[in-house]
This record gives structure tokens, sequence and C-alpha cells, in this order.
């Protein structure tokens, strides 16, 4: 039988996964990698894998020396692929990140797997059966647990982020404005002399409630990369938080001016000291 192969084709479609593969990798696991080095790194496992499929059909392998060489060449790739993406510093860093590119990979063929079984399944066609087998099952429920996985997390992130938003009451001096609020776990934020919580809310939101305010506290603060400066902060007549049947109310409330625009993706315009 008569193969053509396309090296072009070849080196697309392994350029893509590649570069999935690579973005996904450095998302899950933190790592440092601009978008030229991911797009390098896969670039060279691309072409590696062309010739590597070339190799193989020139040798045509079989039995353990096949499985062997399967596994060098799988390993050399990946090598070249974390080295160049993200140039690991340490040997455990570089064999963490190679078995996260494997488990990765694994993880997307087997949503492949799920997708590709699930749809031969609802157009009434017989699945695993042939050449399939034991693999195909495997990649197939690794595939379902991972979607699963995603679903749930998902589904909870957005309980938890749900379960800490607040509708906010402000009142200044016979004035009021709402807005939403959400409570910060990580806000540890007091004042240094009295010791009372401070909120953060957006700076239009105060100039709106207070455009005159008067007994003005300055609180300092230092972020997480050790920089800092003094937040300016007004004490309020009253705010009250409302979530559902929950309500929070703070008496005469500490709330600072953020810095500069508060900028989150759930809309909120002031964080509440937990």
């Amino acid at each position: 039988m008569e193969i053509t192969i396309y090296p072009d084709v070849l080196f697309v479609v392994n350029f893509s996964m590649n570069f999935f593969l690579l973005w996904l990798l450095r998302m899950i696991l933190k790592l440092k990698g601009k978008g030229s080095r991911l797009a390098a790194g896969s670039a060279a496992g691309a072409f590696l894998s062309v010739l590597a499929l070339y190799g193989w059909l020139l040798l045509m392998p079989s039995g353990l020396w096949a499985i062997l060489l399967w596994m060098a060449a799988g390993i050399g790739i990946g090598g070249a692929m974390v080295y160049i993406a993200f140039w690991p510093v340490s040997r455990r860093e570089f064999i963490r990140t190679e078995l996260g590119l494997f488990f990765g990979a694994a993880l997307i063929q087997g949503i492949l797997e799920w997708g590709n079984q699930s749809w031969l399944l609802l157009q009434g066609y017989p699945i695993w059966e042939g050449s399939v087998g034991f693999v195909g099952i495997m990649l197939f429920l690794t595939g379902g647990c991972l979607l699963a996985e995603i679903f749930w997390k998902g589904i909870y992130e957005a309980a938890c982020e749900r379960s800490c938003r607040y509708q906010v009451t402000l009142l200044y001096r016979g004035r009021q404005v709402a807005a939403e609020g959400f409570l910060d776990t990580g806000n540890r934020l007091k004042d240094p002399v009295s010791g009372r919580p401070v909120h953060v809310a957006d700076r239009r939101l105060l100039e709106d409630l207070c455009p005159k305010p008067e007994g003005v506290a300055m609180i300092p603060y230092r972020t997480i990369d050790g920089g800092g400066s003094v937040l300016t902060a007004v004490t309020l007549d009253r705010m009250e938080a409302v979530q559902g049947k929950r309500r929070l109310v703070f008496e005469r409330p500490l709330v600072a001016v953020s810095p500069s625009a508060l900028k989150m993706k759930n809309g909120c315009r002031i964080l509440l000291h937990e």
C-alpha cells in the first residue's frame, strides 16, 4: 500500500497542538515563558516530529525495539520543547515540566477520543471495536473524567464567587450610594492606630458619596512585591451588605480610597474586610 505524506500539513498540525499544550502547561504550572518562546518550542517539536516519522517509516521497527524507539523519540522531542519554551533551571524542574507535558497530551487525547467515541455512539455505530480496544476505553474514561472535573471546578468557583458577592449600601451625611461588593478573605488591612478594619472602595464611588470628606485618616499598606504607599480613608456613618437572607451591618466603617480604579471581572466596586 502506498502512503503519501505531506510534511507541511504534519508540521502545521503538530505546531498547533504543541503550542496549545505548552500554553496549557504554562497556565497550570504557572511557568515563565513568552509567547515567542512557546512558538519556538512548538516549531522545534513539530519539525522533530516530522523527522521522527520519516525515520520511523525508513526503519519500520517492530516489537520491543519499536517501543524503545518510540519512547526515546517522545522523550527527546518533549525535552527539546520544554527547554526551548521554559528553560528550566534545575533537573527537578525539567522532569516535572516534561511529565506535565506528557500528562497534558494524554488528557487532550482523552478528550478527543471521548468526543469521537461519543459522536459514533450517537450515530449508532459500534464503538471500541477492532484495534481501539483497551487503550480507547482508557482514553475515553480519562477524557470524560477531565471534562467532568473542568465542569465541576467551574461550577464550584462560580458558586464561591457568588457566595462572596454582596449588594452594598454606603451612607454618609445624608447621602447614600449602592454598589456591588466583594467579601475579600485576603483583606487584612487595618488602621495601625485604632486597629479598626479597613474596607477599600473605588475612588469614583467615594467621590460621589463624599465630595468633601471630614476626618480623613491615612492608612499605610504594602503590596506583595514589597512596594507600599498610603491610602486615604474616611469614616462613613453606616454600611450595609446584603446577600439573600444574609445581612452585614458596619457601624462607622473605615473605608479607604483605592489608589486606582478597581478593575474586577465581576464588576464589584468595593472590597469588604472579612
